[in-house]
């Protein structure tokens, strides 16, 4: 294993990133600097070539051997996101110094630094993503501010794999006490969480606490401002070395070809007839909620094409529509409608959501546009559900795949449309919100 040290080359970033959260971005953290730079570090010094070559063929594989020339060119590109990932999973496993960190993100630049993207298995672009590592032998305070409005929706996940993310404990927002003042203090240890106010119980299988927070109107919504703390004496550990982060990143990458290829893209996916989407189910692993519904299925259309979708949001707070490449990465999702949540959307008249899925607008408000592409992914998400699957839920999602020429005949009375001007002040607007995450 090559050996390497970021000592000394941060001390910039990391004062331009406490600078920017002083300014109130949420994530422009020293944190965050500090480990986007490791990650960085870490993937030019490694790469994982072989392992990046077994993720291709294991992707290939679960989607079929009918693959395009499109989506075959969107391929290396989302490998290389999934292998960045894996990095940023490896960077953020010392319990005994843990830290915040936002992942599952597209690429960006700041505080000097060229972050690639870390997107994977159905990446949502209206989630905020942060881990924290933790272990049960250990106590952690976790300290949160919500700003005015806060997120659409807010959920804490103990998880015992970064990679199959399967939940040991949750709290989620609705049971989240949150100060007057916008604070709130989440206590994580092994004692019960009967009568405890936020707190949450680890257990030996524990691993990482997933938190994530879902903006429904970007413009305004911003993630809550979160650090983590260690109750217990931890002055005689050593902070993880870069061999031991190398070697995590390699085990959750080398795992990760068999949960999001074999799982996702191939058994969630690539199973279902193509134009449909499977009936709405809950599960808690494969990065999924105890209380969310999820829907996957994969699409392939023609130019003149148009795939229909009606939705039913049920007894969900929250829900969006999103459409990613071949390959379960969202496509430039500040710059192209790719998706839409219930904040974003007009819903229809009985309280049902239909969107329009094409290459070209079809002038419909609930646009979601394919990023250019014929071929993609589909999952839609409904959360704030109960934690136990119950039929009176009652969401739902119908598609239909329909020439452009005859979309106004399926659509719903009073469906709304927009002019060129606004749909223009629309995608305006998403990208200004989408860009707001990385300002410093």
């Amino acid at each position: 294993m090559k050996a390497f040290s970021i000592i000394g080359t941060t001390a910039a970033f990391i004062a331009a990133a406490e600078g920017a959260g002083n300014v109130g971005n949420p994530l422009a953290t020293s944190d965050q600097a500090y480990l986007d730079a490791l990650a960085i570090k870490i993937n030019n010094a490694y790469g994982f070539p072989v392992l990046k070559a077994e993720a291709k063929a294991a992707y290939q594989l679960a989607h079929g051997s009918d693959i395009s020339d499109e989506a075959s060119s969107t391929l290396d590109a989302a490998i290389d996101e999934l292998a960045f990932s894996a990095i940023q999973k490896a960077v953020n496993t010392d319990v005994y110094h843990p830290k915040v960190y936002w992942v599952d993100a597209g690429p960006r630049s700041w505080f000097g630094l060229d972050v690639p993207g870390g997107r994977y298995s159905y990446d949502n672009p209206d989630c905020i993503y942060r881990t924290i590592p933790i272990d049960s032998s250990l106590s952690y305070v976790v300290k949160g501010f919500r700003h005015t409005p806060g997120p659409a929706d807010v959920t804490f996940s103990l998880i015992s794999d970064p990679n199959s993310q399967t939940t040991v404990s949750y709290l989620g927002g609705s049971d989240l006490a949150v100060a007057t003042d916008g604070s709130y203090t989440i206590t994580i240890n092994s004692s019960s969480a009967d009568g405890q106010t936020n707190h949450i119980q680890s257990t030996s299988d524990a691993k990482q606490l997933l938190i994530r927070n879902n903006l429904g109107d970007w413009v305004s919504q911003k993630p809550d401002n979160i650090t983590v703390e260690v109750v217990d004496d931890v002055s005689g550990q050593d902070p993880i070395s870069n061999a031991a982060i190398a070697s995590a990143a390699w085990w959750n990458l080398q795992e990760s070809i068999a949960t999001y290829g074999a799982g996702t893209l191939g058994l969630k996916t690539y199973l279902n007839a193509v134009n449909t989407l499977s009936t709405p189910s809950q599960s808690s692993t494969l990065g999924t909620l105890t209380s969310q519904a999820s829907s996957f299925g994969h699409f392939n259309l023609s130019a003149d094409q148009a795939l229909v979708a009606t939705v039913a949001p049920g007894a969900s707070s929250y829900f969006v529509f999103p459409v990613t490449n071949p390959w379960t990465v969202s496509v430039d999702p500040g710059n192209n409608q790719v998706s839409l949540n219930n904040k974003q959307a007009v819903a229809n008249a009985n309280g049902t959501y239909t969107f329009v899925v094409s290459l070209q607008d079809p002038g419909v408000y609930n646009w979601i546009s394919t990023g250019g592409l014929h071929e993609g992914t589909i999952m839609v998400r409904w959360q704030g559900l109960p934690t136990s699957s119950d039929s009176s839920n009652a969401v739902s999602v119908a598609v239909q795949v329909v020439p452009l020429s005859s979309l106004a005949s399926v659509l719903p009375s009073g469906t709304r449309y927009v002019t060129a001007a606004e749909r223009k002040a629309q995608l305006a607007q998403r990208a200004a919100g989408y860009s707001s995450r990385v300002e410093l």
